[in-house]
């Protein structure tokens, strides 16, 4: 075999093998762009859900608008690896939907805590919003103050939210009419609240549940009163009955011996 025959085959391999690399990195820069794109999928639709399944009252304004700008960096990485119509037509109507929101004036509804089921998720999606603030924090896309601030303000809610259960049972049983099953469940909204009795909000929330016991225990008092002079007020007519029907029937028999 000659040196030129060798010199060929050597190429054909190298060749070969230079081809096979570069198919091989052209195919782990497919794979690594796909894993890419699958990871920010799963982000829109993690912080979606923080954004629809988080009640208005447990998602203050700022911490919404900073998951809408999360939102739309992640479509943004998302175009830069994939360009989409649909894509860039979802990120732009987020973006409408943030503006929206951002100039709003009007005060989201509060939803109602009336489920045990309900809270039990809840506090699951706080563990996990807590998951996401730290790993935000670790990417630099949330600075370290808000991060803290944010953290222990889903501390509060996970235990608050047990607390607005209670308060709206007491509610429910109050317009119910059922007056000393509604003090108890306040008692209990009271109760829960002694692991976060540090937080500022917690001493309100005190004042305004022992405020509504004692305005009920003043009405159950007032009423007891009521009843019981009209108790007494039936008893005295009962009474002036009686005395009229033995009067009555002592006349009765007065007349009868009268007559015989």
């Amino acid at each position: 075999m000659t040196a030129i025959t060798i010199t060929v085959l050597l190429l054909v391999i190298g060749g070969f093998i230079a081809f096979a690399i570069v198919l091989q990195m052209k195919e782990q820069a497919r794979l690594e762009k796909l894993r890419k794109i699958a990871r920010l999928n799963n982000q829109l639709r993690q912080i979606r859900r923080y954004l629809d399944d988080l009640p208005p009252q447990y998602q203050p304004k700022d911490m919404r608008l900073w998951l809408f700008s999360r939102m739309i960096a992640v479509y943004d990485e998302i175009l830069v690896v994939q360009p989409d119509g649909t894509l860039n037509r979802r990120r732009n109507n987020l973006a409408e939907e943030m503006t929206t929101f951002q100039t709003d004036k009007k005060k989201r509804r509060t939803k109602p805590i009336n489920d045990e089921v309900l809270v039990m998720e809840l506090k699951r999606l706080f563990e996990s919003f807590k998951l996401f603030i730290a790993q935000s924090k670790k990417e630099k896309t949330l600075d370290g103050d808000t991060a803290f601030r944010y953290t222990n303000m889903m501390e509060f809610y996970s235990h608050k939210i047990h607390v607005d259960f209670h308060a709206y049972l007491a509610r429910h049983a109050f317009l119910s009419g059922n007056m000393t099953t509604a003090i108890e469940m306040y008692k209990e909204a009271i109760a829960q609240i002694e692991p976060i009795q540090e937080f500022p909000e917690a001493q309100p929330l005190i004042e305004q549940y022992n405020e509504t016991i004692s305005e009920i225990e003043s009405d159950m008092a007032l009423q007891e009163a009521e009843e019981n002079i009209m108790a007494s007020e039936d008893g005295e007519d009962e009474e002036e009955l009686d005395d009229e029907w033995d009067k009555f029937i002592d006349n009765s028999t007065f007349q009868k011996k009268e007559r015989f």
